[in-house]
């Protein structure tokens, strides 16, 4: 559907799977429907309706290819960004924005677009801590030669062996259970699965979607919302002016960021470069037209929030972003790391 609602207020989460997590407090969730549609639903997808599966070597097209290269220039993105707000001159100087950089430098990168989905879904609802324990179970399940201990120091996350929509599929209920993941996370994961196997997701087609098709075939799955989709757009797909408006990350680093000048804007300490040096003068810094003011802003960073419970609703957020725009991903990579 093209018509989404305001989102929920939401903690980041890296959606990609190379990127650590943070630790979030609330994911998507799928709204519930009317008993008669969600009873259409179902009839709708029954086994007999559904496409037949594809063989193995078609599905492992469907799921994964070669990381397409950065789908914009960074130099640009850095070039109108600080045209457009001085404040961005001092973020580029302490902060390296790497997952583009990897990919402008022409490193080949390998994009599972099935792992990817399903690492959000096992993530939802649950620490980032939890979260990388039931995906270690749940990789175990289908490489059983993994240790029943974890060492993520000499085997990351992201190196873990992963299933295949297929091996998904004929895994038991039991199974998936012994991993941690509950009835509606079986559910999830089993419709990501069924999605790549019978080819209806393919990921050669999503890497040429425009960020609102992609979102509106996206949130046809199980278990995904438009904050997931986004999060794909942003991590894994380097999608360049997407705006998560739900997200609570963002809301709080644009707060933060129209209330400093350049010399008071500092990242955090686990991502600014050793060697900045912070500007001994400041430069004049503008504020966009909005519905709000700078008084506004520093009782919302006070913790006054608004009636949904956010820093910003969608249209301040909306506003407050729109000099940003066509780089608005790249400006929200800060946004998340701005200290207050």
């Amino acid at each position: 559907m093209s018509v989404v609602k305001p989102a929920p207020v939401r903690r980041s989460m890296r959606l990609s799977s190379t990127s650590k997590p943070i630790e979030l407090s609330k994911i998507d969730s799928v709204a519930p429907t009317p008993a008669r549609k969600r009873r259409k639903a179902v009839v709708s997808e029954s086994p007999n309706t559904l496409p037949p599966l594809l063989p193995a070597e078609e599905v492992a097209q469907c799921t994964t290819l070669v990381q397409p290269k950065l789908p914009f220039s960074l130099a640009e993105a850095q070039e109108h960004l600080c045209r457009v707000d001085p404040r961005f001159h001092t973020l580029f100087a302490q902060m390296d924005l790497k997952m583009y950089e990897e990919l402008r430098d022409g490193q080949v990168k390998e994009l599972n677009l099935f792992r990817v989905l399903t690492t959000s879904i096992l993530g939802q609802q649950i620490s980032w801590l939890a979260a990388r324990s039931i995906m270690y179970k749940f990789c175990r399940v289908f490489d059983p030669s993994l240790p029943l201990q974890p060492d993520f120091e000499h085997l990351p996350k992201d190196k873990l062996p992963f299933p295949t929509p297929l091996q998904v599929l004929d895994a038991t209920d039991e199974s998936l259970r012994s991993a941690g993941l509950s009835s509606a996370k079986i559910t999830y994961v089993r419709d990501v699965a069924r999605r790549f196997g019978d080819g209806r997701l393919d990921v050669r087609k999503i890497v040429g979607m425009d960020p609102e098709a992609c979102i509106a075939e996206l949130v046809q799955v199980r278990g995904v919302g438009r904050w997931t989709a986004e999060m794909l757009l942003m991590f894994a797909l380097r999608s360049p002016d997407v705006l998560p408006v739900g997200d609570l990350g963002v809301q709080r680093g644009i707060v933060r960021f129209y209330l400093a000048d350049t010399a008071g804007l500092i990242v955090s300490a686990q991502k600014r470069k050793s060697s900045y040096v912070p500007a001994d003068q400041t430069s004049k810094c503008p504020f966009p037209a909005s519905t709000l003011s700078l008084e506004d802003l520093r009782l919302r960073a006070q913790g006054k929030k608004t009636a949904r419970k956010m820093y910003l609703d969608p249209h301040e957020m909306a506003a407050l972003a729109e000099p940003w725009a066509p780089f608005r991903s790249v400006a929200c990579m800060f946004m998340w790391s701005i200290e207050g």
